[in-house]
């Protein structure tokens, strides 16, 4: 898969889920699943970024 288009798709998936969560009156395990969602969705964004970056920026 082209890196750009993960990239979009994973921002994506963490706009939907922050944006149900914020908008609802989901309770508090729902709230802490969402929010572990957003962790992952975002380590693995991180990883695969500095995994892509010239090795001079880290």
């Amino acid at each position: 898969m082209n890196d750009r288009l993960f990239e979009s798709l994973t921002l994506q998936r963490i706009d939907l889920v922050a944006r149900l969560v914020a908008d609802s009156h989901c309770g508090a395990e729902d709230k802490d699943l969402a929010l572990c969602w957003i962790a992952e969705l975002t380590t693995r964004l991180l990883k695969r970024q500095l995994q892509n970056e010239p090795d001079e920026l880290h």
